[in-house]
């Protein structure tokens, strides 16, 4: 029941809550939970329950495009959970107390993995369930978002040695550390998000569309979609330096379907407004190679500039190792085998630079970074949300951005589809915002920004140094290792 509860908490700090502050604890209920556990495989199996109520709990919408990728997903990602759980036992082994203030670098070492290769879904990584709490991550601009998450389990450890042990010297320390958790964090963003970042405005225009994904597809609809965006496009006139478009706004692939590419062209010509749009396209050498895209339309009808989407969602767009074992193109979870891109597009539109994330791919601190050190001066995260209904799947995914904004200290222009579509400065805060389900052109102005921070020079260097200390921490106080079967079997001989 206590790792029920964990799990539940943490499923709970996403939005659309703003419940946050249950991540602050989720985590003494499962080490409570662990006390009791008498072996490795009760643990395992105890913090795969935890991970999978944690899973359910926050991704059950994505049942409504792909009923069979969200339960490979929600069966899947508790694996993680599961060998966290493990770890969290055998340290306890040798003293829980050890156990719980070794926690936040074998989190951390967790999530790093989680975040990376085939399988790569760092969705619930518990950085981002502080995204309501602007002032109190202002931080990520030095630490990136799994600092952040070192940062929360440490509140755990803290919350943790307060409850259960009688006020004593550990229990001031404790409550000691806990005021300097909150406390540091606290006037570093009050003073960071009070500093003015300079930056060249940019007009930039959100075309929410409000279209049905699952009528846009069809001939039919794809005549209308055409001639709503022409329309929009239209409405702009002068008033932006930069229209942009949804993910596959296009409907088509923009190569072999010019009758319906052609109108949002004609449109750009006739505005003079370099528009960035997502559309379909594919490999001139091998058309079984085809990207989920985006394309940038220049004022004289030319489109040389694109960029294919890096990161796939992992049993949706594509299945892990379908190019190890080509019979795996045979399954297919509600999207397609698309091919992941290879290149990092700094997209110039004569006046200024800036890179799209397509999709889910806000939610990896690490690309964005690689676009802002290639130059970018803001990002454009552009998205189709209407998959997942008026559920927290949009709302969750809209707020990753809040934490890319911080990071490298530059505007987000997001649009969505059907929403949510907004401008987020470079302080992490939501400037305007349309409602969802609701067709919108949003105008504003952002700000294109040259500054580079901590976070852009050293990385995610916390992810990477739990990765590498956590095998070695483990070794030494969760006796596993190559040294510690060494020892066992010294000890063997010498009976």
């Amino acid at each position: 029941m206590l790792a029920i509860i964990s799990g539940a908490f943490w499923a709970a700090s996403f939005p659309p809550l703003r419940t946050g502050f249950l991540a602050y604890f989720f985590l003494v209920f499962l080490w409570a939970a662990l006390e009791d556990v008498k072996s490795g495989w009760r643990a395992f199996r105890m913090g795969y329950i935890w991970g999978f109520i944690a899973s359910a709990g926050t991704l059950w919408w994505i049942f409504k495009p792909t009923l069979p990728g969200m339960i490979l997903l929600v069966l899947f990602l508790p694996v993680y959970a599961a060998l966290y759980a493990w770890i969290h036992y055998r340290v306890a082994r040798t003293s829980p107390n050890v156990a719980v203030l070794l926690a936040p670098v074998f989190f951390v070492a967790i999530e790093y993995i989680r975040s990376y290769g085939q399988f790569g879904f760092p969705w619930m990584n518990i950085a981002y369930s502080q995204t309501s709490y602007t002032v109190l991550v202002q931080f990520a601009d030095i630490v990136g978002s799994f600092g952040i998450s070192f940062w929360i389990v440490t509140i755990n450890c803290c919350i943790y040695f307060m409850p259960m042990r009688p006020p004593s010297r550990a229990f001031w320390i404790a409550a000691g550390i806990l005021l300097i958790l909150f406390g540091a964090p606290l006037a570093y963003g009050i003073r960071k998000i009070n500093t003015d970042i300079e930056g060249e405005p940019v007009r930039v225009a959100l075309l929410q569309g409000n279209v049905d994904p699952y009528k846009k597809w069809t001939y039919r609809f794809k005549t209308q979609n055409a001639r709503l965006y022409w329309e929009m496009i239209h409405s702009i006139e002068g008033e932006a330096d930069l229209i942009i478009m949804p993910e596959t706004a296009t409907t088509c692939y923009h190569r072999t379907d010019p009758e319906m590419f052609a109108p949002i062209v004609d449109a750009v010509m006739d505005v003079g407004v370099p528009t960035l749009t997502g559309t379909l396209d594919f490999d001139d050498n091998s058309r079984s190679r085809y990207f989920n895209a985006a394309i940038l339309i220049m004022p004289d009808g030319t489109y040389e500039q694109w960029y294919a989407k890096v990161q796939l969602v992992p049993f949706s767009e594509y299945f892990p190792f379908q190019d190890v074992f080509p019979s795996l193109h045979k399954l297919n979870f509600g999207g397609s085998h698309f091919t992941h891109g290879d290149k990092y597009t700094i997209f110039d539109t004569g006046t200024h630079k800036f890179s799209v994330l397509v999709c889910y791919e806000s939610i990896f601190g690490w690309l964005s970074r690689e676009f802002r050190n290639g130059g970018a001066q803001f990002l454009v995260n552009i998205r189709n949300d209407g998959w997942f209904g008026n559920s927290p799947g949009p709302y969750q995914h809209a707020m990753f951005n809040i934490l890319r904004a911080i990071e490298n200290r530059m505007w987000v222009a997001r649009c969505a589809n059907t929403g949510i579509s907004m401008f987020i400065d470079a302080h992490g805060r939501i400037v305007q915002r349309t409602p969802i389900f609701e067709k919108n052109v949003l105008v504003g102005e952002i700000r294109a920004t040259n500054m580079r921070t901590i976070y852009d020079a050293i990385g995610d260097v916390i992810g990477w140094g739990a990765l590498i200390a956590a095998p070695f921490l483990l070794a030494i106080y969760g006796k596993v290792g190559f040294f510690h079967r060494g020892a066992r079997k010294e000890q063997k001989n010498s009976m």
